[in-house]
């Protein structure tokens, strides 16, 4: 549809023992994008008695599924009873948190055990005992390293009691030091001054025996725990695969009753009463009142309240079958104001149009057609975009029959040659820009007139059309490029400085300085001819080096055939970025901004879920 949908707004009162049916009837209705009540003389609705429980359960619920690494969807939501669910979610809870502290205690077992094996591999080369780095009264003793190969000598100008161990490693010395306690403040002064970094061996000290067998016993049991981890990581991967379907249709049960628990948040209420607002689609508005009356045993009050003229109002694009999946392109761009136009039924026809026109190829409309079939089935969260670029594909085979296009041969004569009418090509892309532009205008007309009256229209959109007419009249004689008699140039000066008197009007000296915008917008559709004879001349330049391969010998047919594979897969890459590109960017700035300025609100309705997309 060219307007998004209609919409009301529903005020509804009701005793506060009604709350909770009427609240899981909007939630399966799924027609109410709620208007938050603000705290006034009047405080806000408490959520339902079961949020506490359904979100303490929730929020366990997805702790099972991410320790499970669990993932999937349900493709429907059993009512479950809350009281049944919290048994079974404690069983699975205690079953899984017992196996993942398991196997986070290997884990960290683990990690100890790869310290201690880079220390025992250190202790190792020097052939002593970690057990001899244990506290002493008497001893101290330093592991690490220092930059001064001469510690020993500095250390014995210091006492005669101290044992050392050293080795050297790449530019640093590898020490163990063993000195009387009495010295070991100057020792340490010592292993400063040559920048000591010491390793902690506080991890090993309690290990018994030369520090090979304890490295070679560390080896054995971290395979040990290694096997113990696995055994239990396939233990979660049993549990996972046998609660998979429970866990996730909890989660949903969950979600939609915790959703439900908190939408009394966004009423407001007296102490015996609750009071909402809604927008609710215009058509659906009969149909909402009786199921929400006969939910509440008819104790509902309702009230459809008038829309404010500055109020925001929730945009619902309406669109369905083959525009419906266009409304990706207004996505991107921005939905559009409740008294705009929504662009998208337009944009479904005149985008394949354009793409096909710029790339127009029978093999390569095929080819683009069966790549985003395949994309569709294979990833379904983008079939929207995938089903434009199938319908792009189709166009492009039907514009590649009119100009006689296979691959960049010419199979037949086309209705259109793009390799010698260049005239004509250019003479269909601008007068696709001139009809473009100006039905963007003509809508942007409609709502000026509509929104503030025939005076604001006729000066800030008809003014456009006048100073076109009168340009075409006037100047185009002047230039060469049309010929009328003097009669018809005399009148379109007077049509074009009528135009540009309204403009002027209309947006004062700015409007001046912009009218060159207008022509460039239009000629800005030539690129329905340049882009589509790149894409040409690309392909026949790929077939002609190929050729040329082809004809140079038996020994060359296997490159020539390389050079045409890769060529013909560049070209069509290419064909299918830029023609994309330039038919979004036409849409975009010359045709949107003649009539929409976008900014509307998403229309989020209570209990729907967010449809996945690939943006």
């Amino acid at each position: 549809m060219i307007k998004p949908e209609r919409m009301s707004k529903l005020f509804i009162v009701g005793p506060k023992s009604t709350l909770s049916n009427v609240v899981s009837t909007l939630h399966k209705l799924k027609a109410a994008h709620f208007i938050e009540h603000k705290k006034d003389e009047y405080d806000l609705c408490s959520p339902l008695e079961q949020l506490e429980k359904t979100s303490s359960l929730l929020v366990q619920t997805r702790s099972m599924i991410t320790h499970l690494n669990i993932s999937g969807e349900v493709k429907e939501t059993k009512e479950l009873k809350l009281d049944d669910l919290e048994k079974g979610l404690t069983d699975i809870k205690e079953n899984v948190n017992k196996h993942v502290e398991n196997i986070k205690s290997k884990e960290d077992e683990l990690s100890i055990i790869s310290e201690q094996k880079k220390i025992l591999k250190l202790l190792t080369m020097l052939d002593l005992s970690p057990s001899i780095f244990q506290n002493s009264g008497y001893i101290n003793s330093y592991l690490g390293y220092v930059s001064d190969a001469d510690i020993k000598e500095k250390i014995s100008s210091i006492t005669e009691n101290f044992e050392i161990f050293t080795m050297q490693e790449d530019k640093k010395t590898f020490v163990a030091l063993f000195v009387e306690a009495a010295k070991s403040e100057e020792a340490e002064v010592e292993l400063s001054n040559a920048n000591f970094s010491e390793i902690d061996t506080n991890s090993v000290i309690s290990l018994k025996g030369p520090a090979k067998e304890c490295f070679e016993g560390l080896i054995k049991n971290e395979g040990k725990m290694g096997k113990e981890i696995q055994a239990g990581k396939n233990t979660l991967k049993e549990l996972a695969k046998k609660h998979k379907s429970y866990l996730l249709g909890t989660e949903n049960f969950l979600s939609t009753e915790t959703d439900k628990a908190q939408a009394p948040l966004s009423f407001g209420s007296t102490k015996e009463t609750f009071f909402m607002s809604a927008f609710v689609p215009k058509k659906d508005i009969q149909s909402i009142r009786k199921q929400l009356q006969d939910s509440a045993s008819g104790n509902l009050y309702f009230e459809e309240q008038k829309l404010g003229d500055a109020e925001e109002i929730p945009i619902k694009l309406n669109n369905k079958g083959y525009t419906k999946q266009f409304e990706f392109f207004t996505n991107i761009y921005s939905l559009p104001k409740y008294d705009e136009f929504d662009p998208t039924s337009l944009m479904a026809y005149t985008f394949p149009i354009f793409m096909g026109f710029m790339l127009g190829d029978v093999a390569y409309g095929i080819i683009i057609a069966a790549l985003f079939y395949y994309l569709k089935k294979k990833f379904p969260v983008g079939s929207n975009f995938f089903n434009i670029m199938i319908s792009a594909g189709i166009s492009t085979m039907i514009f590649g029959i009119l100009f006689g296009e296979v691959l960049g041969f010419e199979p037949w004569h086309g209705l259109i040659v793009r390799t010698h009418d260049f005239d004509m090509l250019m003479a269909i892309a601008v007068i696709t820009g001139v009809v473009h532009v100006n039905f963007g205008l003509l809508l942007g007309f409609i709502l000026e007139f509509k929104n503030h009256g025939i005076w604001q229209a006729i000066t800030h959109k008809m003014s456009w059309v006048l100073i076109q007419i009168g340009a075409l009249l006037f100047i185009g004689p002047l230039m060469g490029l049309v010929s009328f008699p003097e009669l018809h140039s005399e009148i379109g000066m007077w049509v074009l400085l009528v135009g540009i008197f309204l403009l002027y009007k209309a947006e004062g000296f700015i409007g001046i300085i912009e009218l060159p915008t207008i022509i460039s917008h239009i000629l800005s559709y030539a690129r329905l001819m340049a882009v589509g004879l790149a894409s040409v001349f690309i392909a026949v330049m790929v077939n002609q080096f190929a050729t040329f391969l082809f004809h140079k010998g038996i020994l060359f047919i296997p490159l020539a055939l390389i050079a045409l594979i890769i060529g013909q897969t560049f070209a069509l890459a290419l064909g299918i970025l830029s023609p994309s590109l330039h038919s979004v960017r036409l849409h975009y700035v010359e045709f949107f901004t003649k009539f929409y300025s976008g900014g509307g609100k998403e229309f989020s309705a209570f209990g729907a879920e967010k449809e996945k997309s690939i943006l």
